[in-house]
C-alpha cells in the first residue's frame, strides 16, 4: 500500500511545512527548464551559464545567466533531482487537498527511495553536497513569475532559499528545504509535465538533459520533434568541444535507449545532422485511456515550442488582420513542423491552402522571423477527404 502523505499546515503559512513519503508519487517537471539546460552538465562549473529567449508578444530579448558560489560550483543536472523531487511532491499535496508551502521535509531514504536508487555509497554525501549548491546558484533573469506570468522585470534568485539538515554520527538523518519564491509561484498553475521515473537511472549529464529536452518538445500531437546538432549544442550550456558533443549524440542515436524516446539521425535541407526524437507513447493513446488513466497522465499532454510559437505568430496576425480574417482562413491550418528554413502545414481544402499561399505566406513568414524563427518558405499538405460510404 502506498503511503500518504503526513504532517499538516499550520495557521501561520511562513513556518508552514509538510512531508510527503510516497514513494509512487509522478515525477514532474517546470516546463521552462526543458527549453534550456538551467544546470550545469559537469560537476565544479564555474564559468557562467547564459541563455537569450525572445518573448512572443513584446518581441523583447530576455536573458538568463547562472552563476555558482567559486566554492561549489553551479548546481548540476543530477542536483536538479531535489528540485523535482519537491516539486514532485508539491504537486502530490495539492491533488491530496493540502495546502502546502514552500517548505519541505523529508528524510534521505524516502527521496532515494522515489528514486529507486540505491542509498549505499555515496548517496549521502551527493546529497549533501547538492544542498549549497542550489542554495548558491544564482539565477539571474530580465523576467520573474507572479503565478506562472512572467512581469517585464529584472531579478537574482537561487533555487532553494533555505535548507537545514539533522545528523546523527556523521549521517544525515532528515532534510528541510524552502523553495525559492520565484520558483514556487511559477508551478501554482501546475506548470509541470510528467516524467518517466527511469530518468533517474540516466548516468550521462548529456543524455539527462537530452531526455528533458525530448520531453518537453515532444508533447505535441505527433509525439515527434527533430533539430540540429549545432542548436541542440547551444541550449545544452554545454562545455565540451562541438565536435566532442556531436559524437556524443551520434553514440546515443546508435544505443537508442533513452527511456519513452527513439532516437534517429536525420539530415537537414541544408546538410546539416539533425537529431529526430520520437515519443514512443503518443497523445492519442494517451487520450484514449480510462478516465483514471487520463488524469494520471493529464500533465502530458503539453505543446510542443513550435506550437507555442504558432499561438504567438496567431496573436499578431490577428492584430495585423483582424480576428475574423484569422479565424477564417489561419486557425483552421494544422502545423505539422519545420524542416530547416521551410514550414508546413496542413489544410483542410486546397482552396484554402491557395488562399492563404497566396494573400498571407509573406506576412506569415515575416512574423515568425520577427519572433526568432528562421522561416523563409511556407508549404501546405491538404488533409485527404473522408471516404464516403457505398
Amino acid at each position: 500500500m502506498a503511503l500518504k502523505v503526513q504532517g499538516g499546515i499550520l495557521e501561520n503559512k511562513d513556518v508552514a511545512r509538510f512531508t510527503a513519503i510516497s514513494s509512487d508519487v509522478s515525477v514532474k517537471d517546470q516546463i521552462d527548464f526543458m527549453s534550456r539546460c538551467w544546470f550545469s552538465l559537469a560537476a565544479k562549473r564555474t564559468e557562467p551559464i547564459e541563455h537569450l529567449y525572445i518573448d512572443a508578444r513584446s518581441n523583447r530579448t530576455e536573458t538568463v545567466r547562472i552563476t555558482g558560489h567559486p566554492e561549489y560550483g553551479i548546481a548540476t543536472i543530477h542536483d536538479q533531482d531535489l528540485i523535482i523531487f519537491v516539486i514532485s511532491q508539491w504537486v502530490e499535496a495539492k491533488k491530496r487537498g493540502l495546502e502546502p508551502t514552500r517548505r519541505v521535509c523529508f528524510k534521505p531514504y524516502q527521496f532515494f527511495s522515489w528514486m529507486d536508487r540505491d542509498t549505499g555509497g555515496s548517496a549521502y554525501q551527493r546529497l549533501r553536497e547538492a544542498l549549497p549548491r542550489l542554495k548558491t546558484t544564482n539565477i539571474e533573469t530580465s523576467f520573474t513569475f507572479d503565478k506562472g506570468k512572467r512581469q517585464n522585470e529584472r531579478g537574482q534568485f537561487s533555487w532553494i532559499s533555505e535548507w537545514k539538515t539533522t545528523e546523527k554520527d556523521g549521517k544525515i538523518h532528515g532534510v528541510e528545504v524552502v523553495l525559492a519564491e520565484w520558483l514556487f509561484e511559477s508551478i501554482q498553475d501546475f506548470n509541470v509535465l510528467t516524467l518517466d521515473k527511469r530518468y533517474f537511472g540516466i548516468e550521462g549529464s548529456i543524455e539527462r538533459w537530452l531526455y528533458l529536452y525530448a520531453r518537453k518538445t515532444t508533447g505535441g500531437a505527433s509525439g515527434v520533434w527533430k533539430e540540429t546538432f549545432k542548436s541542440l549544442y547551444q541550449k545544452s550550456a554545454s562545455q565540451q568541444q562541438y565536435k566532442h558533443y556531436a559524437s556524443r549524440l551520434r553514440e546515443l542515436i546508435q544505443k537508442n535507449d533513452l527511456p519513452g524516446f527513439t532516437l534517429e539521425k536525420r539530415t537537414s535541407k541544408t546538410g546539416g545532422e539533425m537529431l529526430f526524437m520520437e515519443r514512443t507513447e503518443k497523445r492519442e493513446v494517451i487520450e484514449n485511456k480510462s478516465a483514471a488513466g487520463k488524469e494520471a497522465q493529464l500533465a502530458l499532454i503539453e505543446k510542443t515550442p513550435l506550437e507555442e510559437a504558432w499561438e504567438n505568430v496567431l496573436e499578431i496576425m490577428c492584430k495585423h488582420l483582424g480576428d475574423a480574417t484569422v479565424n477564417s482562413w489561419l486557425n483552421v491550418l494544422h502545423l505539422l513542423g519545420q524542416d530547416g528554413d521551410t514550414l508546413t502545414y496542413r489544410a483542410p481544402t486546397k482552396f484554402i491552402a491557395a488562399h492563404v499561399q497566396s494573400h498571407f505566406a509573406s506576412k506569415l513568414q515575416s512574423v515568425w522571423q520577427s519572433l526568432g524563427h528562421d522561416v523563409k518558405s511556407i508549404q501546405f499538405d491538404v488533409k485527404p477527404a473522408k471516404k464516403t460510404a457505398a
